[in-house]
């Protein structure tokens, strides 16, 4: 038996009845699906184009969403993202490019060891 083309809402059908989508390919179509289904597809290796994915808070249910707690940010389980918009010269950018420099990663280490270094020159200069 060959694959079958199907589109996303036939995909979801099928993925919410339980089958398998092994010998299908989906082809996607105009037609927009919800953010869950998109998450259901891609937990099922299917990207979805950004293009294609709405979300609406008004019809999505919260009610089984678990507040976000004090312990939560304490333990790391949530954690606080800061965008940045940083100006570098065009030497800086190719350089960037060429290495593929992952920004956030490297913002992240740097901050980071910053902030230990500094929150650590006190003990240092009493010793």
């Amino acid at each position: 038996m060959g694959t079958k083309i199907i589109n996303q809402k036939e995909a979801i059908k099928l993925l919410e009845a339980g089958k398998d989508l092994s010998d299908y390919k989906v082809v996607f179509n105009e037609e927009k699906i919800e953010a869950l289904q998109a998450i259901l597809l891609g937990k099922n290796k299917i990207k979805v184009p950004d293009e294609l994915i709405y979300y609406d808070d008004i019809t999505t249910n919260f009610s089984d969403d678990p507040d976000i707690t004090e312990e939560d940010l304490k333990n790391g389980k949530i954690v606080w993202n800061i965008k940045a918009s940083i100006p570098v010269d065009k030497e800086i950018k190719d350089w960037i490019t060429k290495e593929k420099v992952d920004i956030d990663k490297l913002m992240y280490k740097l901050i980071k060891n910053f902030y230990e270094t500094v929150k650590n020159i006190p003990k240092k200069a009493s010793l």
